[in-house]
C-alpha cells in the first residue's frame, strides 16, 4: 500500500506543480498629528513632514499586501507619495485646522478617525464603512481621545486569486502614562471594554463564511484589557468561529496572558516577544475557509538613519494563507495536487507548504488515505 501511494503521490506532483498564495498584512500608527498648530508644540518629536515621507517610502518598499494605518491625520499627502504607484487606498476624513474654537477645545471635536487602509493594485476593495465609537473618554486630558471622531473601517477585500476576506482597521481609547501610574485610568480602560463590546457586536452580526482580519493600534494589553473576555470567547461561542492573535499563537503558542499578569513589555521582552499594542487578529469560519499563520514580526529596522524609530509605533505584520478543507498544500484550489501532497504525508514523506488542517479533508481528526480518496472524490465531482 505504502508503495501504491508513494507512485501515486509522485505521479500527481508531476503534473500539478504546487504553487503557495501567501498574502502580508500589516498595521501601523504612523504618528500623523501635526508638530506644531500655529504658536503650540503638538508633537515636536513625531515624524513629521520628512519623516512621514520615509515612512511611505518604507512601506512600499516592503510591499505589504494589505496595511491598516492610524493617526493619518496632517501629512497623508506625505505618506502617500511613495505609495501611489504600487497602491489603492480607501477613504481618507481630513484633519482640519480651520473652524474650531481654539479656545473652548473642552468642546470641540476634529471630524476625522485618522484611519486609512492601502492595498497592493492586483487585489480589490469591494466595499467600505466607517463606524464612529460609541464611547470615548477625555478631550484635553486622559491621553484627548476624544478630541477627533476614533472608530474602525471595515473594508470587503477581494484578493488576487479571488479569495474573497473582510478587513477591519481600528483605533481605540488610549490611556496617559501619568493615569495608569497613579492609577486614574479607569475611565480610559472602561471605555475601551466598551469599543471591545462594539466592535464584537458589529462584527457578529456581518461575519458570514468569509475570514476575517481585525487589526489597528487597540491601545490594549491582554494583562489590564479584558479582549479575551469581551471579544475572543463570546465569538467562539457562538461555535461557528474560531479567533487568533498571531502574536499569541507565533510566540506564546497560543496562551493568552492572563488579566492582572505581569506587563510584557517590549522593553523588557523584546519587540518579537513582548506584548504590542498593535494587534492583528483573525477569525476563520469552522466550516469555510480558514486563515493559517505562516509568520508575524515587529519591524526593527523602522528608522531614521541614526536608528531611532520613524515613529511612536512600529510596523507589525503577519504573513497569511486562506485554506479550505482538502486544500492541503494551501495554494487556493483543491486539485490533483492536493491529493498527492497529503499521500506524500501518509507515507512519511515531507510535504511542501503543507495545512494539518486542510488535510484532514473528511474532519474525522486524522490523516490517513481515507483523506486522499476524499480529495480525489471533491476533484472527481467539483461543485457546480
Amino acid at each position: 500500500m505504502k508503495r501504491i501511494l508513494h507512485i501515486f503521490a509522485l505521479t500527481l506532483l508531476s503534473a500539478a506543480a504546487m504553487k503557495a498564495q501567501p498574502f502580508t498584512v500589516a498595521t501601523l500608527n504612523v504618528d500623523g498629528l501635526p508638530q506644531k498648530i500655529l504658536w503650540l508644540s503638538l508633537n515636536d518629536d513625531g515624524p513629521g513632514t520628512n519623516g512621514t515621507k520615509l515612512i511611505s517610502a518604507y512601506l512600499a518598499g516592503r510591499g505589504y499586501d494589505i496595511v491598516g494605518v492610524q493617526e493619518d491625520f496632517y501629512y497623508h499627502k506625505e505618506l502617500t507619495e511613495a505609495l501611489d504607484k504600487g497602491y489603492h487606498w480607501g477613504q481618507v476624513q481630513y484633519f482640519n485646522m480651520g473652524g474650531l474654537p481654539w479656545f473652548h477645545l473642552d468642546r470641540s471635536t476634529f471630524d476625522t478617525d485618522g484611519l486609512c487602509c492601502f492595498w497592493l493594485k492586483r487585489h480589490q476593495r469591494l466595499s467600505e464603512d466607517a463606524v464612529r465609537w460609541n464611547d470615548a473618554y477625555g478631550r484635553t486630558d486622559h491621553a484627548n481621545d476624544a478630541l477627533c471622531y476614533k472608530g474602525f473601517r471595515r473594508l470587503e477585500m477581494q484578493l488576487d486569486n479571488g479569495r474573497q476576506l473582510v478587513v477591519y482597521n481600528m483605533h481605540m481609547d488610549a490611556s496617559d502614562d501619568a493615569d495608569e501610574r497613579s492609577g486614574a485610568d479607569q475611565p480610559d480602560k472602561e471605555a475601551r471594554w466598551n469599543q471591545w463590546r462594539q466592535l464584537r457586536s458589529h462584527l457578529l452580526a456581518r461575519l458570514d463564511d468569509r475570514p476575517v482580519i481585525v487589526l489597528g493600534d487597540m491601545n490594549s494589553y491582554y494583562t489590564r484589557d479584558s479582549i479575551v473576555a469581551l471579544f475572543i470567547r463570546p465569538i467562539e461561542a457562538t461555535g461557528r468561529y474560531t479567533v487568533s492573535d498571531c502574536w499569541v499563537e507565533h510566540c506564546r503558542q497560543g496562551r493568552y496572558p492572563a488579566i492582572g499578569d505581569e506587563p510584557l513589555s517590549p522593553w523588557k521582552y523584546g519587540h518579537q516577544q513582548g506584548e504590542q499594542l498593535d494587534k492583528i487578529l483573525y477569525i476563520s469560519p469552522v466550516n469555510g475557509p480558514r486563515v493559517e499563520l505562516l509568520d508575524y514580526r515587529v519591524e526593527t529596522d523602522y528608522t531614521w538613519d541614526d536608528g531611532t524609530p520613524l515613529g511612536d509605533h512600529r510596523p507589525v505584520v503577519a504573513r497569511l494563507r486562506i485554506v479550505e478543507k482538502g486544500d492541503a498544500n494551501g495554494d487556493g484550489t483543491v486539485d490533483a495536487a492536493d491529493a498527492a501532497c497529503v499521500a506524500r504525508h501518509v507515507v512519511g514523506l515531507n510535504a511542501t507548504s503543507f495545512s494539518r488542517w486542510a488535510a484532514d479533508a473528511n474532519g474525522d481528526g486524522r490523516i490517513d488515505v481515507a483523506d486522499v480518496a476524499h480529495i480525489v472524490s471533491i476533484v472527481s465531482h467539483p461543485k457546480n
